[in-house]
């Protein structure tokens, strides 16, 4: 049986802020699945830049995102990624632990 991750604190905080900025873009975007459909078309020649459960664990705080995938979600987002990056250092480091 697999163990369960310990609660990060710092993670579910950065998650809770980028599905804000997501659902920030629209109703067209407030799914997750629908938000990678779309943003695939619009932004990224139709191919597949993220999947739909690594977006979710992101955003539930489960798994850090790479620079790679903060790049592409960046985009999808419509932030600068510096400044996207900017604030999750904000989030990371404002949080104890």
């Amino acid at each position: 049986m697999a163990e369960k991750k310990e609660y990060n604190e710092k993670l579910v905080a950065i998650g809770e802020m980028l599905l804000h900025k997501r659902k920030a873009l629209g109703s067209d975007y407030k799914k997750r699945e629908k938000f990678i459909e779309l943003r695939s078309q619009e932004l990224f020649g139709g191919n597949d830049w993220i999947s739909p459960r690594h977006l979710a664990n992101i955003e539930l705080g489960k798994n850090w995102i790479s620079i790679e995938k903060l790049l592409l979600l960046a985009d999808a987002l419509e932030i600068n990624p510096v400044e996207l990056f900017s604030e999750i250092v904000d989030i990371y480091k404002s949080k104890e632990g």
